[in-house]
C-alpha cells in the first residue's frame, strides 16, 4: 500500500508540532508540506496534490471551511479537520470530512482512521 501525502494545516506552531510527532509515527502518511495558514494550505493543496490534510478550522483570514470550499474539485484530498472547537463537528461532516479530531491529538485514533483510508 502507498503512503497518504499528507498536509498539515494549522495557524499554532504547537499544534502543528504536535501533529507532526504524531503523524510521522504511522507508517501509512508521509508528510509533503506544512502550512500556518489558509492561504497557504489553498497554495500548497493545489501544488502538492496531496490526499489527505489534517486541517485546523478556526485560523486568521481563511478558515478550514474556506480552504475546502476553494479546492472542490474532483481531486479534492480527504480532509481530517484537526481543531479545539467541538461546536464545528456537523459543518465538518457537511463537508465529507474523514474525521473529526478535538486537540489535544490521539495517536491511536488517528492512527485508526489512517489505516481505514
Amino acid at each position: 500500500m502507498s503512503k497518504l501525502r499528507t498536509l498539515l494545516v494549522d495557524d499554532e506552531p504547537l499544534a502543528r508540532d504536535l501533529l507532526r510527532s504524531i503523524a510521522t509515527e504511522i507508517d501509512d502518511i508521509e508528510i509533503i508540506g506544512e502550512c500556518k495558514n489558509g492561504r497557504e494550505a489553498i497554495d500548497s493543496a493545489m501544488s502538492l496534490a496531496p490526499d489527505l490534510i489534517f486541517l485546523d478550522i478556526m485560523m486568521p483570514k481563511v478558515n478550514g471551511f474556506e480552504v475546502v470550499k476553494a479546492l472542490q474539485s474532483d481531486t479534492m484530498p480527504m480532509v481530517i479537520f484537526a481543531t479545539a472547537y467541538n461546536q464545528y463537528a456537523i459543518d465538518a461532516f457537511d463537508m465529507h470530512a474523514v474525521d473529526y479530531l478535538l486537540k489535544p491529538f490521539d495517536l491511536e485514533r488517528i492512527e485508526w482512521q489512517c489505516s481505514a483510508l
